[in-house]
């Protein structure tokens, strides 16, 4: 029995959908490469889905974005996700003014708090607790450490004591 005619464009046999999928890291991508694959083989809308386990509608979609874009309507494209707040340009200055806070405070070391304050401030941006966190990851930064540092801490002197100490 045969079901409808697919109306796909000629230009699928110009490229090699399974050596794309070997090459695809991403996975809804190798999925897309795969079924073309198969519609290439000559398999049917129904038997695609019924085998990789999709709806054979999102196979009738993926065709029509291939016949308007081509090769690269089946790329993963991204969009997905909250975009951080802070631009690419301005995280260098971020870096900074992180590293700058700290060493203005007096004793101890900041906390994820001071940052999200230096934010709002000096970017004027909101964010959460955990978006700090992220924004940090992002930049390289890592908030832990050891034992905080006394303000009155006097580092010569314990230079001095570990060299006169007994081991």
């Amino acid at each position: 029995m045969a079901g409808r005619k697919r109306n796909i464009s000629s230009k699928i046999y110009d490229y090699n959908f399974t050596q794309l999928f070997k090459k695809a890291s991403h996975p809804r991508e190798k999925i897309r490469f795969l079924v073309f694959s198969l519609i290439q083989e000559g398999k049917s809308n129904s038997y695609i889905a019924k085998l990789i386990k999709i709806n054979r509608h999102s196979i009738s979609n993926w065709i029509n974005i291939f016949n308007k874009e081509g090769i690269i309507g089946l790329k993963e494209k991204g969009g997905r996700g909250n975009k951080p707040k802070l631009k690419v340009s301005e995280e260098d200055a971020f870096r900074k003014s992180v590293l700058e806070l700290q060493e203005k405070k007096p004793g101890g070391r900041i906390i994820g708090l001071d940052i999200l304050k230096m934010i709002e401030e000096k970017f004027n941006v909101k964010y959460s607790l955990n978006s700090v966190y992220n924004a940090l990851h992002r930049v390289n930064l890592v908030w832990i450490s050891g034992r905080s540092k006394h303000p009155k801490a006097d580092f010569e002197a314990q230079k001095s004591f570990k060299k006169t100490s007994k081991k």
